[in-house]
């Protein structure tokens, strides 16, 4: 794992420059939205599974703040070991069944929710995004260090520089790494219950 400080470190030094610890608003705010958006939604990886313990009320609760929607949770369950099974909300009205769930925005805690037929205690393992890096020492979740300096280089050019041609370089090294990444994962862990919306699954809200 890497803090934020190599990788200010790495994305300067890939740039040619050796500012990297000296506090620069585009590449530091660049590192964050790489990570969150760019790697974050493209796959889901098994480091950003995190698990919470969740009971509705009225048939609702409110997700973690870093609940990530791109890709459907893992696994939902109960105490008693029933699993519970992802729908979209039309299908949701319309099934009378008890071991089901749609997930959809709450407008007034502008968070996303979970919303079973019953009130009841369930365990949800989800995707998550990945915290928001700000001090030096910070450490960060995602595993490879060239990826995030690549991704942050090819938007840095693109951003600030306005160099298409450096941009689309770096581009295709971050692409690449990518997909080696993703082949890791899968290598690691290749059997997985449900996959992201990328993948065209339901993700049960419309």
């Amino acid at each position: 794992m890497s803090t934020f400080l190599n990788e200010k470190d790495a994305v300067s030094n890939v740039l040619g420059r050796t500012d990297g610890a000296t506090a620069n608003t585009i590449r530091d705010n660049l590192i964050n939205e790489v990570r969150q958006s760019d790697i974050a939604n493209s796959y889901p990886f098994s480091w950003l599974e995190k698990s919470v313990a969740l009971t509705t009320s009225s048939g609702v609760d409110d997700l973690p703040s870093d609940y990530n929607i791109n890709h459907s949770p893992r696994a939902v369950y109960d105490a008693n070991g029933n699993q519970y099974v992802q729908v979209n909300k039309e299908t949701w009205e319309l099934n009378n069944q008890s071991y089901i769930y749609f997930i959809d925005y709450n407008t007034s805690t502008h968070l996303w929710r979970i919303n079973t037929k019953d009130d009841v205690a369930l365990t949800m393992i989800y995707y998550h995004i990945p915290a928001t890096l700000t001090g030096d020492s910070d450490i960060d979740i995602i595993p490879d260090l060239k990826l995030i300096k690549y991704f942050v280089a090819a938007e840095y050019w693109l951003s600030s520089e306005r160099d298409e041609a450096n941009h689309d370089r770096f581009q295709v090294l971050a692409d690449r790494r990518l997909k080696d990444l993703i082949d890791q994962d899968k290598k690691a862990r290749p059997l997985r219950s449900r996959r992201g919306s990328i993948y065209t699954v339901d993700m049960g809200f419309n």
